[in-house]
């Protein structure tokens, strides 16, 4: 996958997890669960530098609920 596809799915993903969690209510759910795993799947996967190659929104939303 080119890296900025990578880098674009990261950042829908990370904004999908925040949407769930905030608007839905959702962040005990399996899905949700298999989303951020998908998520943490895809940095490993990748290598992604997340502090570099991260929008700082969405860098700070990977903090909330990775760190």
């Amino acid at each position: 996958m080119e890296r900025q596809t990578v880098i674009n799915t990261l950042n829908t993903e990370i904004e999908t997890l925040a949407r769930l969690h905030i608007q839905h209510g959702l962040q005990k759910t399996p899905a949700f669960a298999r989303r951020k795993d998908g998520i943490a799947k895809l940095v490993r996967e990748y290598e992604v530098d997340i502090r570099r190659e991260l929008e700082p929104q969405f860098f700070n939303l990977y903090r909330r609920y990775f760190e």
